[in-house]
């Protein structure tokens, strides 16, 4: 018993730990995923997927994806069921910062889901991550 704990505690400390971002295409590749599970009405698994590349506290995170998934119950009787996400673009700040944004699609309505990642050495961080339903500024 004493070595299955072992060998757990192994387990999970190593997978709680990721591999540094260090190219763009692993900023998109993360955001995917994480658009996914939000596109898939999970965003709390949307957070956990950002969770170790995201420098806030544990707690911060978890009460932002609290927050979301409150949020999106609230909409989802306005906007219908959840379809999926679909990516819309990517943009460029200088050499420090990419922003990936693809779109929560419902039945009724789209939310946008927004990606920032900053890169302040040599690896890239989350920055922030949030949804909105300004669709409209996915035209500018």
């Amino acid at each position: 018993m004493k070595n299955i704990v072992i060998v757990l505690s192994i387990f999970f400390s190593l997978s709680a730990t990721a591999e540094p971002i260090k190219d763009v295409g692993g900023t998109k590749q993360l955001c995917q995923q994480a658009a996914d599970a939000f596109g898939s009405g999970d965003p709390k698994k949307s957070m956990e997927i950002l969770k170790p590349h995201w420098p806030l506290p544990v707690e911060e995170i978890n009460n932002l994806a609290y927050q979301a998934e409150s949020q999106l119950k609230m909409v989802s009787s306005r906007f219908g069921s959840i379809l999926g996400a679909d990516f819309v673009g990517t943009k460029v700040a200088g050499k420090s910062f990419i922003q990936h944004t693809y779109i929560g699609k419902f039945e009724k309505h789209a939310v946008r889901y927004i990606c920032v990642f900053y890169k302040p050495k040599e690896k890239w961080v989350v920055n922030a991550v949030y949804w909105d339903d300004q669709t409209p500024a996915l035209f500018q």
